[in-house]
């Protein structure tokens, strides 16, 4: 069973885990975890993820796909962290909105047998967290992926596939624009 993991358990990663589950993703374990321990608790009580796990490393190793989902200034640190810990073709995507920044870092922090393709999602809502989750968010919804000159095209196909999964638009730009 392929494991993606979703660090960060608030409105867009609960969202996008109850999305992942309505696409009805064969053989995927969608497993969250978050700093926050009220936040996994909330996540735990959705049902939107087979899994909440209290370690930000036990939900990341050996996971295919890890999608960070925090704000974009705690990524730099996440990537540091959990680099080291990722397995040999895992694929790492985000939510963020400054994908310059974001790829700087995943350049920087990523081993180079780990893939990365910048996301993010033109949705969300006026309510915050797990509470204002909704699996339908990202429908019809623009979600931009910005690959790099290094991007592996199987990671990007990947990645692409999954979006259109849950009913995004996928529009490609490069990471400046």
């Amino acid at each position: 069973m392929a494991k993606l993991a979703i660090v960060g358990t608030g409105l867009i990663g609960t969202s996008l885990a109850l999305a992942l589950k309505k696409a009805n993703l064969r053989h995927v374990e969608i497993v969250g975890t978050d700093s926050d321990g009220s936040a996994r608790q909330a996540a735990a009580k959705s049902k939107a993820f087979d899994k909440i796990e209290n370690r930000l490393m036990s939900a990341v190793r050996d996971a295919e796909i890890v999608v960070l989902a925090t704000p974009v200034m705690a990524m730099r640190e996440l990537m540091e962290v959990i680099g080291p810990e990722l397995p040999d073709g895992c694929l790492v995507t985000d939510v963020g909105s400054s994908k310059k920044l974001i790829l700087g870092w995943a350049e920087e922090y990523l081993p180079k047998q780990v893939n990365f393709v910048g996301g993010h999602p033109m949705a969300g809502s006026e309510q915050e967290g797990v509470e204002g989750a909704d699996p339908a968010m990202f429908v019809d919804a623009n979600w931009v992926l910005t690959p790099s000159g290094d991007t592996d095209d199987g990671a990007f196909a990947l990645i692409r596939s999954v979006v259109t999964s849950l009913g995004a638009e996928v529009v490609t730009l490069a990471p400046d624009r």
